[in-house]
């Protein structure tokens, strides 16, 4: 190759990849970890306003996810299978979904469209909730104690994910 070349093409393949270096932080990064307390959140959804302050007291799940999101697709009947046709009738025990960058009227028609999907949904259009946690990356999945501590958190889908999820939801439960 003509050296020329590369001293042309160089700063055109540097120029492209900045936007995702940002001084080197991964984008994917979280923000929590086992073991901090969880973040304040209040999200509008289809069960009314879900504030993490009126779950105090119990375990809770908050799951990240958007209806363009092929992982997230695979993980829901997962967690509806796993986690929430397991734990709904438990007083000890909530769950939230809050799909992120989508709107009220798009979670509105995914509900529609997957009535199989029986857990509370919710919607983050500005990215305000999900800017707590991390950058980007969904599925992003949190199982939170009774004290508000972040017990389990994980990022992405894998077959054992959610069973991952439901041994962290028991042991929470198991404590009080």
């Amino acid at each position: 190759m003509n050296p020329r070349h590369l001293v042309c093409c160089f700063p055109l393949l540097v120029f492209a990849l900045l936007p995702g270096c940002r001084n080197g932080a991964d984008p994917y990064a979280a923000r929590t970890k086992a073991g901090d307390r969880m973040p304040a959140i209040s999200v509008e959804g289809t069960s009314g306003t879900f504030s993490l302050a009126t779950e105090t007291g119990k375990v809770v799940v908050v799951n990240f996810w958007a209806t363009w999101c092929g992982p997230c697709q695979i993980e829901m009947p997962e967690l509806e299978k796993q986690v929430w046709q397991k734990y709904k009738s438990s007083p000890d025990f909530a769950f939230i979904a809050i799909a992120r960058e989508q709107d009220k009227e798009t979670v509105l028609a995914f509900q529609r469209t997957h009535p199989s999907f029986t857990f509370p949904l919710a919607w983050d259009p500005k990215r305000e909730v999900y800017a707590l946690f991390a950058e980007g990356g969904i599925p992003r999945t949190y199982v939170i104690d009774r004290h508000g501590i972040i017990v389990h958190q994980s990022l992405g889908y894998e077959p054992n994910a959610v069973g991952e999820v439901d041994r962290a939801i028991q042991k929470a439960l198991a404590q009080k």
